[in-house]
């Protein structure tokens, strides 16, 4: 295999977590796995990590990342300001070809089962985010969002181990649709916007139980010592 293709097959095992969050590489073992020298196995393995997917530990190495507390505020924090403006811009710029997809997707989003199959809510959710984003048709735009795309199927990882996440996701992706397709672009944006406070909500709440008030107790804190210090 070539380093582009070992790249592909270890970010994929990341994505269907096959590699979970924690995961040790030993450079020897990928060697050996994959027929290349240490120098091609290293460059991937950096790849990986500036991509988002792995992080380096001292005198262990590279291992699979797991997106912190803060981490996952950020990266929903992001998401909703690039992709709120992406649904604004997609009302107007998408063409026919984007409104058939969003019909297509809530065809499937009709009939899915999220609770059943929430591995499958989370990939529509990807090809409808995606396909939002495109429909913007904005170059700069697009870059930012592949840029947190990475830590977004991190994000999405988490989200279908949870059918309850995955059920109210389906039911926001369905509004969101029928906006898009209204072309109306404030309830568009607005309604992305709060799709992703509740999901980052949801995500907290569930698998970093007590935290969120905690965390939210520390920012205004902070807030409230800055005006102090101003």
């Amino acid at each position: 295999m070539d380093k582009k293709s070992v790249y592909e097959h270890i970010k994929q095992q990341i994505v269907e977590e096959k590699l979970t969050p924690g995961y040790w590489f030993v450079e020897r073992e990928l060697c050996t796995t994959y027929g290349l020298s240490r120098t091609p196995i290293r460059e991937i393995l950096w790849k990986l990590k500036s991509d988002g997917f792995l992080e380096q530990e001292p005198n262990k190495g590279f291992i699979v990342r797991k997106l912190g507390l803060e981490q996952i505020f950020e990266v929903f924090q992001t998401r909703e300001a690039v992709e709120g403006m992406a649904a604004r811009l997609a009302c107007s710029k998408g063409d026919e070809s984007f409104r058939s997809l969003l019909r297509e997707i809530m065809q499937k989003l009709n009939i899915l089962d999220a609770e059943a199959d929430p591995a499958q809510g989370s990939a529509l959710g990807r090809q409808l985010h995606g396909a939002i984003v495109e429909a913007a048709r904005n170059g700069i735009m697009v870059g930012i969002y592949e840029k947190i795309k990475n830590l977004s199927i991190l994000t999405s990882n988490i989200t279908r181990k949870s059918p309850a996440i995955e059920k109210v996701s389906r039911e926001a992706h369905l509004i969101l649709i029928n906006a898009l397709l209204e072309q109306d672009e404030e309830k568009s944006e607005r309604l992305m916007r709060d799709h992703m406070r509740d999901t980052c909500r949801q995500v907290v709440e569930q698998f970093y139980p007590n935290m969120l008030g905690g965390a939210s107790n520390n920012k205004n804190r902070t807030h409230s010592e800055n005006g102090k210090n101003a």
